[in-house]
């Protein structure tokens, strides 16, 4: 990844940060572009540089969660996941580990499931 690569993405993390944030205060249909570029420090013209609007952030903010919490596993797990109970020690203290280190997000797929897709996503992980 070179220099530019990387402000690319980690601009887009403040983003997702920041609409996390807000989301906690908040309704996503009452969330402005304006409001996220505030919480996170960019201008307007980086956040459209990223994306169209705020349901695209959205998505890539899902999205990103579903990555970090796929590879919170090791991968030999992962596929080895299909049509277990996931109550095993190998599955539940990495599971754990990722509720423990991203407590915000964790809250609002509880608080918000409709808005985080959150059935999809688990149908998604056993299909890895």
């Amino acid at each position: 990844m070179n220099k530019n690569e990387s402000k690319y993405f980690n601009t887009a993390l403040l983003m997702d940060e920041a609409l996390l944030q807000l989301l906690e205060k908040k309704d996503f249909a009452f969330i402005s572009v304006k409001e996220i570029c505030q919480k996170a420090g960019v201008h307007r013209s980086t956040f459209y540089l990223h994306y169209e609007n705020t349901n695209e952030l959205l998505e890539e903010t899902i999205e990103r969660l579903n990555e970090r919490f796929v590879s919170s596993f090791p991968k030999d797990l992962i596929r080895s996941l299909k049509g277990r109970l996931l109550t095993s020690k190998e599955f539940l203290i990495p599971y754990l580990n990722f509720v423990k280190e991203n407590k915000r997000a964790y809250k609002l797929i509880h608080q918000k499931p409709e808005l985080f897709s959150a059935d999809k996503a688990f149908r998604k992980m056993g299909s890895v």
